[in-house]
């Protein structure tokens, strides 16, 4: 290959240039985002069963689905919640596969239909919800408190299908619709009065409102359809309607007994923007697009639509993911250049011009093979691909220094320029592919990672091996061809380039480094007298690091770098859309007053839209609000104090967007068994400890607080004799209380969805019990008026709000989260340590997990493909050397290199975390390479010396400059990643610079020490043989 190279460069030069013209246009056309896509291994499955308390829930649908679904071996974690009429129930899966979590959602779907016609018939059909990464990336707010609901409808899906036209959108949904409705509001005197029920007036309307085709009459020849008149053709048809016959003769018209009216419907759910109300249109981009250019076309969409809106009515762009994708990959795109400026100094500085042409020339070429593979792969380009191929810059230059080092030394020894290009570069091809495979094999493993945490950062290791295999192909293709066209001996020496120049006006660069060459064989020779002690050292030093390691923290992933975050709030359990509306609008105002601020969407009732894909909105529930908030995230402990202080009467809970997936609390101590009553008590018990632990806050328990019932007994036995069934009676109280749907009215267009017709008691007469207590049946047999109390009892009842069970225990959580500046694991140890003596009752169970247990799951994903990683780069040291205790000797400097990455951790003040321990695994093979690099020349001058000491000190000294400069190319390419890399990647370049720095400088003392006492050895052992073997 290399001579083939050599001799063919023209065809080696079109075919690299065809593949970087290639990379440049796909990289033009390459999809963007902000983070890979994550498939999370999460389902839900949701039943809705009208009027069902939490107990009949978990009883009569938890329950049956429950056993079924748990029958799927790879589960993980199974949560059900029963609640006022519906049931969820969430399952989390093992760290497992995409296309296996796939297979498993399509066993889950057949379970639930399995199970579901055992269910109560007035029970729905269950949901199985397993899409838990799409988001919307594009959330725009319209507003007007001056216009109705159906004003703002009316606009927003004009705009959504402007939205829709463009190809690059997926979907368009609105979030926050109010529909209009027509309520008859029932008066119950006038009812009495005519002894005409409320399900007498139901059944009337249903009747009539009707469209029955009559089929078709065969007049002659012809086919003549017949229909029969009935259905509403508007509301005042359905006023008119007759619902009886007065004793004088008269009809009875539904208008003389009731207000027939169109209105909107009750708030249950909606949205506010800065404490206006709002719809929300939210926008899917397409998949396999480049959102950057999609964000660009939809933004002229909403310029030139803002231009048609009514007066007072305003178009706000609340989020887009499209501006976070193009800021975080033109920050990347940044570092990725910078760092390749700074690459080339290096080398530039270090070898010449000529032969940093030479080497640096394969760099884009490699990154734009990177490009071709991706878009091989369908791989997007985000923050993880792009910061892969800064971490890989530093690897893949070293292969192009090292072959172009050799074809230069063939020069200098006078061999013509086509024979020095081969010669050299096959001299150490094999050196090269060694180098290469160690360094693929600390990376490539890393892919074998599941869970969430290992699928983020997949791409990383896949890249970076696909750079070095290219750095391989170049080093052996493109270099020799472009050694032979510019490498120059003659005159090189003497000559320097303009950089060199300028810096030794400042620096004496060859003084030093013979300065620094001189030191460094000194202080090697009177280390090799004392060579264990050299290993001591460095053990002792390894020890001290690892005695720190406790102090650093851990912190699985830091939280998402965008000024934003998320305010939850909770009131009181049982609490009305309106009263959490309340406060909601109570925060708002005070975030109105604050500067750091510019804007909130609130949704009360309900979760906003999941505009990103960490993001966990609410389950529906009146007592509870999110806000989503544009503001400064290091202001967000002002906030959170401020809204204590300001806003009472709430749960008020303020955190950032995490890039791990979320979990419920930081912080959870679950109790499980059976008797709510002994799981409550228990909880309050620990509440209180949890309590005066310091660093905690917003202490809670899933239970949530005591509540009531009003339970309507109904004797059966009466209310047969009266011929009213248990269905007259719940559906006439589920009319008082939530209004009954009686039918469908058309509206004048026919693209308008149809109206409901609520038939209901007035809002003004239900505020009290009293409404139950005046309710009346008609009797079927006597045509008499009954009262509900003639048949039925009205009696308080405790109710329980939700009863949650995990793993099918049911089990009660209490929940804390962690004050700004506490260390979440120290608050969980002392957290242990507290509730250690806590005397369990038998058959009840007690744990602490939280983001602890995502933590460990993700760290222990790392496990085998260190170890994989560990036993490759052995087997690949153990082919070079022929040896298998010598690569022990290298493999040995592995662990130096974390002595720079704990002090640099802990210089930098970052903690132990998924990233940082990326980059300790990742550093390995760059490691290793040092200790091939030394060893080798080490045996190679060996056998050229009497004394092995200058053997190893000269191997050492001639060694150095190849190892200073790969040290100093990672290093310095890392710095832009290290700088503005923000709280994510930084961690790991300052894994992988500290570990480099102090690995490197131990390797140029440890690795000829270590080899000195090893044939130390081997001599004794060789002189005790022969001796034995005299006698």
């Amino acid at each position: 290959m290399v001579k083939w190279s050599v001799n063919h460069r023209s065809i080696v030069m079109l075919i690299c240039f065809f593949v970087f013209i290639t990379g440049i246009f796909i990289y033009g056309d390459m999809e963007r985002q902000e983070n890979p896509n994550v498939v999370a291994p999460v389902a839900m499955v949701k039943c809705i069963y009208p009027g069902a308390s939490p107990e009949d829930i978990e009883k009569l649908i938890v329950k049956p689905l429950e056993t079924k679904i748990n029958e799927i071996s790879e589960i993980k974690k199974l949560e059900s919640f029963s609640m006022d009429s519906i049931g969820v129930i969430k399952i989390t899966l093992k760290d497992l596969s995409d296309a296996k979590i796939d297979n498993i959602w399509d066993d889950l779907k057949d379970d639930v239909d399995e199970v579901k016609k055992d269910l109560p018939e007035q029970a729905w059909e269950p949901e199985v919800e397993t899409d838990f990464t799409e988001t919307y990336g594009l959330l725009v707010a319209l507003t007007g408190n001056q216009y109705s609901y159906q004003d703002l409808k009316e606009v927003a899906e004009a705009l959504k299908d402007r939205l829709e036209e463009d190809p690059g959108v997926k979907a368009v949904d609105l979030d926050g619709e109010i529909d209009e409705q027509i309520h008859i509001n029932l008066d119950m005197v006038k009812l009495e009065q005519y002894k005409i029920a409320p399900s007498t007036i139901a059944k009337l309307i249903k009747a009539h409102n009707v469209n029955i085709p009559g089929g078709n009459l065969e007049m002659g020849h012809i086919k003549v359809p017949v229909q029969t008149s009935g259905e509403y053709e508007n509301m005042d048809e359905l006023k008119n309607t007759v619902i009886g016959v007065s004793e004088s003769g008269n009809p009875i018209y539904l208008k003389e007994i009731a207000e027939v009216v169109k209105i909107e419907e009750k708030k249950e759910v909606f949205n506010t923007l800065n404490n206006e109300k709002a719809l929300v249109v939210g926008v899917k981009y397409a998949e396999g697009k480049n959102m950057v250019e999609i964000g660009k076309r939809l933004d002229v969409i909403l310029d030139d639509f803002k231009e048609e809106l009514y007066e007072g009515m305003n178009l706000t762009i609340f989020t887009d993911q499209a501006d976070y994708v193009n800021t975080a990959i033109k920050l990347f795109q940044s570092n990725l250049i910078s760092a390749i400026i700074l690459v080339v100094l290096v080398v530039l500085l270090a070898m010449g011009s000529r032969s940093a042409l030479v080497v640096s020339s394969s760099i884009p070429l490699i990154i734009m093979s990177v490009f071709v593979y991706m878009k091989l792969q369908g791989m997007q380009l985000h923050q993880v691909s792009i910061a892969s191929l800064i971490i890989s810059l530093s690897l893949l230059v070293a292969n192009g220094i090292v072959a172009n080092d050799s074809m230069y030394l063939y020069m200098e020894k006078g061999f013509d320029r086509e024979t020095a290009c081969i010669k050299g570069v096959n001299e150490v091809k094999i050196a090269i592919l060694t180098s290469t495979l160690t360094s693929i094999a600390s990376f490539l493993p890393l892919a074998m990672m599941q869970g969430t945490a290992g699928k983020f950062v997949k791409s990383l290791p896949i890249l970076v091996s696909i750079a070095l295999f290219s750095s391989y192909l170049t080093s052996l293709t493109m270099v020799p061809a472009m050694g032979y066209t510019f490498l120059k001996v003659k005159g090189e020496g003497k000559k320097k380039n303009i950089l060199q120049r300028k810096l030794e006006q400042f620096v004496n660069i060859d003084k030093i480094s013979k300065l620094i060459l001189e030191k460094y064989k000194q202080s090697l020779g009177m280390g090799l007298k004392r060579p264990k002690f050299i290993i001591g050292i460095a053990v002792g030093a390894l020890v001290v690091s690892l005695a720190i390691v406790p102090s650093l923290g851990v912190q699985l992933f830091p939280p998402v770098e965008r000024d934003q975050y998320v305010i939850d709030v909770a009131v009181k359990e049982g609490s009305t859309a309106e009263r959490t509306g309340e406060i909601v609008d109570k925060i708002g105002n005070v975030l109105l007053e604050d500067s750091s601020v510019d804007s909130f969407l609130a949704k009360v009732g309900d979760g906003p839209l999941k505009y990103y894909v960490t993001f966990t909105a609410n389950n529906a529930a009146s007592n509870k609000a999110q806000i989503i908030v544009n503001g400064k995230q290091k202001d967000i402990q002002h906030v959170q104090e401020m809204l204590d202080r300001k806003v009472p009467g709430a749960r008020i809970n303020v955190t950032k967007l995490e890039n791990a997936m979320p979990v419920d609390f930081p912080i959870e101590v679950r109790i499980s068994g059976e008797d709510i009553k002994e799981l409550k008590r228990m909880a309050n018990d620990v509440k209180e400890i949890v309590e005066e632990i310091p660093g905690g806050k917003n202490v809670q328990d899933t239970f949530g607080y005591d509540s009531y019932k009003l339970k309507i007994n109904v004797n059966e036995e009466k209310a047969n004799l009266v011929g009213l069934s248990n269905q007259d009676i719940a559906a006439t109280v589920r009319m008082a209380i939530n209004g009954y749907d009686v039918t469908k009215l058309k509206q004048d267009h026919i693209d308008d969805d149809d109206l409901s017709v609520i038939m209901k008691i007035p809002e003004e007469d239900k505020h009290n019990k009293e409404i139950l207590e005046d309710l009346f049946f008609t009797s079927s047999i006597t045509g008499k008026n009954v009262a509900i109390d003639q048949i039925a009892t009205i009696d308080n009842e405790f109710a329980l709000n939700k009863i949650i069970r995990r793993n099918t225990k049911r089990t009660i959580t209490i929940g804390l989260f962690v004050k700004e500046g506490y260390n979440t694991e120290n608050v969980q140890k002392k957290i242990e340590e507290a509730i250690k003596d806590y005397q369990w009752p038998k058959g009840y169970t007690m744990e602490i997990g939280g983001a602890s247990e995502e933590r460990n799951d993700a760290f222990t994903s790392m496990k085998i493909p260190s170890v994989i990683a560990v036993a490759i780069i052995y087997l690949v040291l153990v082919m070079q050397f022929g040896d298998l205790r010598e690569p022990l000797i290298i493999m040995g400097t592995i662990p130096l290199s974390f002595i720079g990455i704990i002090w640099g951790l802990k210089l930098t003040g970052y903690p132990i975390g998924f990233m940082a321990l990326l980059g300790a695994i990742s550093l390995m093979g760059v490691v290793v390479n040092n200790g091939i690099v030394l060893l080798d020349y080490i045996k190679l001058l060996k056998e050229e010396h009497e004394i092995l000491t200058e053997a190893i000190i000269e191997a050492c000294a001639t060694r150095i400059r190849p190892i200073m400069i790969g040290m100093i190319t990672t290093v310095i390419s890392l710095i832009p990643l290290g700088l503005s890399g923000g709280l994510l990647w930084a961690p790991m370049a300052s894994a992988i610079i500290f570990g480099m720095l102090v690995s490197s400088l131990l390797t140029l003392y440890i690795i000829p020490s270590a080899y000195l006492i090893i044939e130390g050895e081997q001599s004794m052992i060789r002189k005790l043989v022969a001796y034995m073997q005299s006698k």
